[in-house]
């Protein structure tokens, strides 16, 4: 069901306005998912870059957190102290329980630099669904 859901989705993302929704919504999706149990003692600001179907970095959001709370903007931050960068495609499916995190890392379809340690702590921020029927 998560891969059939997270298909829909991707193709819905591949055409123009489905891609706006999809960037719209990113930031009050992202507070949703957020794990305030998992960020009680981070105080930092990470950076979401997202590519297009044609691997073109073309949105960036600022991920402020502190005191457990996460505030997302549509702009590129500062001074992020961790980036990690994802195809919409990718983020769809990661959202949908489709596929998990380490598998688009090891492939190199998610990208994490910056501080090694806040960088490899990024996904485990948010709750994301357990993967199980992987793509």
């Amino acid at each position: 069901m998560r891969r059939v859901l997270g298909r829909w989705l991707v193709a819905l993302d591949r055409r123009r306005v489905g891609h706006w929704i999809l960037l719209r919504a990113l930031p009050r999706a992202i507070a949703r998912r957020f794990d305030p149990a998992a960020a009680t003692d981070l105080a930092a600001t990470l950076e979401l870059a997202i590519r297009d179907a044609h691997g073109h970095t073309e949105a960036r959001y600022e991920l402020a957190i502190a005191n457990a709370c996460c505030s997302v903007r549509p702009r590129e931050p500062a001074a992020p102290a961790a980036r990690a960068m994802i195809g919409s495609d990718d983020l769809i499916l990661l959202a949908c329980g489709a596929v998990g995190w380490p598998e688009l890392l090891s492939s190199g379809r998610f990208e994490l630099t910056g501080d090694p340690f806040l960088a490899l702590r990024f996904a485990s921020l948010f709750r994301l669904p357990v993967v199980l029927d992987p793509v």
